[in-house]
């Protein structure tokens, strides 16, 4: 009964929902602190419920759910507590499980469109050198970086981390050739975007070219393309890194996304720079 009613009113109660978003969050988020059936990895408060993403998937459009799309976990996306989301408490997960953290001290670092939780967790190993970049930096601690046309010298970093923001670059394998070059051989990349496992191909389309074609199509207004897993994971090689994914199930249970709200498929797809370069 109630996915009828969500069904057949959407659209009015999405609308209801951005306009008096402000006032519904100062009734909400406390009844969402409440209870202790869950737990931030961020923050380590304990909680019932994290926030969704634009609803949670039931206000997805079912070409979006149809395609199993494999990224955020958009029914238990925030931190009612700390504000962190789920990408961003995973790779906390999994940095701890890989003891990534060491590489980053004394490491150079590249991190791209940083997460405020993640970025003082990293700035706290004490790393020879941060760099935050961002093509639209949100403060001055951040440098405006073209992911397409890195200014940073080749073979400089140990570890380039860019979250969930491969989905947003028209020419992401220019991207994925500068990051190449930007790191040291035997650095390490993390490149989580999101991608479909029923498609083959990505998905995109020169006339999907508004806003409201972008949602619809691509599940965000700022999203370029629908990608395949097969064919990223082949860019990837193309472009000369190793894999080394990690699957969650390697470390994690179902019980524990479920606890920490994270998305028991999204695996962290860790990548390589040869060592020695043929």
């Amino acid at each position: 009964m109630l996915r009828y009613i969500l069904g057949r009113y959407k659209e009015p109660i999405k609308k209801f929902y951005i306009r008096y978003r402000k006032v519904l969050m100062m009734f909400y988020l406390p009844l969402l602190r409440m209870g202790s059936r869950k737990k931030c990895y961020v923050c380590g408060k304990t909680l019932g419920h994290f926030t969704t993403f634009k609803g949670g998937l039931a206000y997805f459009p079912e070409w979006i759910v149809k395609l199993d799309i494999i990224g955020s976990d958009v029914d238990n996306f925030g931190c009612p507590h700390c504000n962190s989301f789920d990408r961003e408490r995973h790779l906390f997960m999994y940095f701890d499980k890989l003891n990534l953290w060491s590489v980053m001290k004394s490491g150079h670092i590249l991190h791209f469109a940083p997460e405020p939780h993640l970025s003082r967790k990293m700035a706290e190993q004490q790393p020879a050198q941060y760099i935050k970049g961002d093509l639209f930096p949100a403060n001055d601690s951040i440098r405006k970086i073209d992911a397409t046309a890195i200014d940073l010298p080749t073979s400089t970093f140990d570890l380039v981390l860019a979250n969930h923001m491969m989905e947003h670059i028209p020419d992401y394998k220019k991207a994925l050739s500068e990051i190449f070059r930007v790191l040291k051989p035997g650095g390490i990349a993390v490149l989580q975007t999101p991608f479909s496992k029923i498609l083959r191909n990505n998905f995109e389309d020169e006339g999907i070219d508004n806003e409201d074609l972008r949602l619809f199509f691509y599940a965000q207004r700022d999203h370029v393309r629908v990608f395949s897993e097969a064919q990223f994971m082949l860019a990837l090689q193309e472009t000369g890194f190793e894999l080394a994914v990690v699957k969650h199930s390697d470390f994690f249970s179902d019980h524990d996304a479920f606890y920490y709200g994270v998305n028991r498929r999204e695996d962290l797809i860790r990548i390589m720079k040869p060592k020695v370069i043929a």
